[in-house]
């Protein structure tokens, strides 16, 4: 065996012995599954390192998503890039020994990560200069309904209303109408709803096991793994048509079935409920009507940023950053929108210009994701933060400096610097500390 051939058979059994101490350690799936997935990563990996391909790995939320922007980069560049979904600790774990070119992540990656959070390689992580966060773009969750029949939605608002949900009132509430089977529409919502005759009980769907979708609903939303439901849909197209013919039916599904709902006589504009976050008195529906159109609401709770590591000094860092740089640049997206977050006119929207198949934004919106733009938070904070991180600031937001070293550069940085001329520098728009 060549030395190389050495290093690379020892990182790959460096890289299953952290990964099954990982997930043996967050209990992510049970034995006899991980043994069949890892079977089939180890024959993925080496055919992939023999043909010299892109291979990256992490959550399972973004498989899909993933599934389609590599293979239109495949078709636009004639590069491969192969994605293994064994979930976020694989990231971390991968990126980490060097067997992953990039990983992601279906979460927020702060600078110091909480205990039980994969802590221990994200701090090494962290503590590495040479390795970089980025987010490249936000997943929405809808929670949408079929209203039992003889019910309507009270006149003085325009769809059901949750509290907070994180473990606040909505938590609590969700949780009823997903574990009590005696739970009416009418416990649940009282003076939200009008009624006619006696209330009827909950319909509650779920999705699969193994769904990135069930899996932030139950992280964040419901806010537990072991509940009773009547039905569990195999796919957002299962989970609409299910509430769809079902009255009295509850579930939720990804943002790109807005218009399916909207326009579906049976369900309409008022079966998508709204969230009261916790640091505001106001429901927020998970879309805007701008000029007819549909958009993210940036202020709705029920989103999650979709987050990616790379390590500068990986074997294959300069065909990972190109296909990097092509999924993360803002401007595509950014020229479709007349104005920036705070309401002032965007500079570089271009009334003529229409997302393709060739950005990475359309897959993006395909299923369901925000894209995000040069003066998004999610942006600025990581991927254009080279400022802040080498800064030492404390803030409210973070309260332990990031200090990163003098040499440092940003993701997006580093792709200006690698390709002069090809992307747009967004300077204004670095992050500053401030959670605006």
């Amino acid at each position: 065996m060549k030395p190389n051939e050495a290093t690379k058979a020892g990182s790959k059994r460096k890289f299953f012995k952290t990964l099954v101490g990982e997930i043996s350690n967050h209990k992510m799936i049970t034995l006899i599954g991980f043994v069949l997935v890892l079977v089939i990563s180890i024959v993925i990996w080496t055919i992939a390192l023999a043909s010299n391909v892109i291979v990256a790995g992490g959550s399972t939320s973004v498989a899909q998503v993933m599934a389609n922007i590599t293979e239109q980069y495949k078709r636009d560049k004639k590069e491969d890039v192969l994605y293994n979904s064994l979930g976020s600790a694989a990231a971390l774990v991968g990126v980490k020994n060097g067997s992953y070119a990039f990983g992601f992540l279906s979460k927020d990656i702060n600078s110091t990560p909480s205990e039980g959070d994969n802590r221990v390689n994200a701090k090494e992580l962290w503590g590495d200069h040479q390795t970089s966060r980025f987010v490249f773009a936000r997943d929405y969750i809808i929670l949408f309904y079929h209203l039992p029949t003889g019910c309507q939605i009270n006149p003085k608002q325009s769809s059901i209303q949750f509290k907070s949900f994180n473990g606040g009132e909505g938590t609590e509430l969700i949780r009823k109408i997903y574990t009590d089977p005696n739970f009416t529409w009418q416990q649940a919502f009282g003076s939200q709803l009008i009624c006619s005759g006696s209330s009827d009980k909950f319909y509650t769907i779920t999705r699969e096991a193994g769904s990135g979708t069930r899996d932030f609903f139950e992280s964040v939303v419901i806010k537990m793994k072991n509940y009773d439901t009547n039905q569990v849909a195999a796919s957002n197209g299962a989970m609409y048509q299910a509430v769809s013919t079902t009255p009295g039916a509850i579930g939720f599904i990804s943002f790109s079935y807005i218009k399916t709902i909207i326009n579906d006589n049976r369900l309409g504009l008022n079966s998508i409920a709204s969230v009261i976050d916790k640091n505001t008195s106001n429901p927020e529906l998970p879309y805007h009507i701008i000029d007819n159109n549909y958009e993210f609401n940036p202020k709705y709770s029920l989103t999650r940023p979709f987050t990616g590591i790379i390590n500068y000094r990986g074997s294959q860092f300069n065909k990972a950053l190109a296909f990097i740089a092509w999924m993360l640049d803002p401007l595509p997206y950014a020229k479709t929108k007349k104005y920036l977050r705070n309401g002032q006119v965007n500079p570089y929207y271009d009334s003529n210009f229409k997302l393709s198949v060739h950005d990475a934004a359309y897959w993006y919106i395909e299923e369901g994701e925000e894209p995000l733009t040069f003066d998004d938070i999610f942006f600025r904070k990581y991927n254009n933060n080279t400022t802040f991180a080498k800064s030492g600031i404390v803030t409210e937001y973070e309260q332990i400096p990031w200090n990163f070293n003098e040499d440092y550069s940003s993701i997006w940085d580093t792709i200006l610097q690698k390709f002069p001329g090809k992307y747009q520098a967004f300077h204004d728009y670095e992050y500053n500390g401030l959670e605006t």
